[in-house]
């Protein structure tokens, strides 16, 4: 073979493997018409590279729903509907001077009342709770004088007189606070057998409870105590699986009675006492023994929230 052919051959051989060279180390050629098989790899730890994540969210939707087993705390605030007669006496002393006793038909009445609560309840059930409570309330309460007549002090066996006008006094606009406690049970009818899921849980709600009322008045000494009995119905929104809010309307039912002050005035620095008169016709000036017991309806509505734990 001719050595300048040879020569040849050796370079054509020497181009194409520095070409083939090239293409090697700067990456496989891709032609425009192929596709590219995009993959995604698990990069958790322990996870294979080749393996594929799938995009599929496997974790669970939260569906609304009331707790059962757990305890609950809510908070409430609202209004009571005191604005009830606390006492209501005929002939009552109103007013005492050196120179006569003034006495009327007298009546103490309540305001609506700032009624926050705080409950500690049990989830027996989804349909069924338990309620603990504790509950004050804070108003007002004002006193009403009618029928007023007076009677003199500077001689025995006087009558009673009329008077036109009545003239400054003790009127009494002063505090009304009650204290209470007691236990609620809760029913959520929609929740009874397989219903309860939702974010909107309507409850029928009654209890018992026990009141004190303590009114800052001149006739009286210590706080009244009844017996409350509740019922009423209300809603409950689940807005998570921690908290949810809550509205109710509750009616009430209860009786309480007042004691007597051993003084509704006191002169010379407490040496002297004024009882607290009534006035009976034919009999004259007598301390008042009891006032007449009270037996009264009231309202009560409450919005607030509640913690699951």
């Amino acid at each position: 073979m001719p050595r300048s052919f040879t020569v040849a051959f050796i370079c054509v051989i020497i181009m194409i493997a520095g070409t083939a060279l090239s293409q090697t180390e700067g990456g496989a050629e891709v032609r425009p018409d192929a596709q590219v098989d995009e993959q995604n790899f698990n990069l958790k730890p322990g996870g294979g590279a080749s393996e594929r994540i799938e995009d599929v969210d496997d974790a669970p939707e939260y569906e609304p729903v009331i707790p059962v087993k757990n305890l609950e705390t809510s908070v409430t605030l609202g209004f009571w509907g005191l604005d009830m007669p606390l006492i209501a006496h005929d002939l009552l002393i109103y007013k005492y001077t050196d120179e006569f006793t003034y006495f009327g038909d007298v009546e103490l009445r309540g305001e609506s009342a700032f009624h926050p609560q705080l409950r500690l309840s049990y989830n027996a059930s989804t349909y069924l709770a338990i309620e603990p409570f504790f509950d004050v309330s804070v108003s007002e309460y004002q006193s009403t004088i009618t029928n007023p007549q007076q009677i003199t002090n500077s001689t025995e066996g006087g009558v009673l007189e009329p008077v036109e006008e009545l003239g400054e006094f003790d009127y009494e606009k002063r505090s009304n606070i009650t204290l209470g406690t007691g236990v609620n049970m809760l029913l959520y009818p929609h929740n009874y057998g397989n219903f309860g899921k939702g974010n909107w849980h309507p409850f029928l709600i009654g209890g018992l409870s026990k009141v004190w009322m303590s009114i800052n008045s001149n006739y009286v000494d210590d706080a009244a105590s009844m017996w409350r009995y509740s019922g009423g119905a209300g809603i409950r929104y689940v807005a998570d699986d921690m908290i949810s809010i809550r509205f109710e309307m509750m009616f009430h039912k209860m009786t309480f009675q007042f004691n007597p002050s051993d003084s509704y005035k006191e002169l010379d620095g407490g040496l002297i006492k004024i009882p607290v008169y009534e006035y009976v016709i034919g009999e004259g000036e007598k301390p008042v023994t009891e006032f007449t017991e009270q037996s009264v309806n009231t309202i009560s509505w409450a919005l607030g929230f509640t913690a699951t734990f």
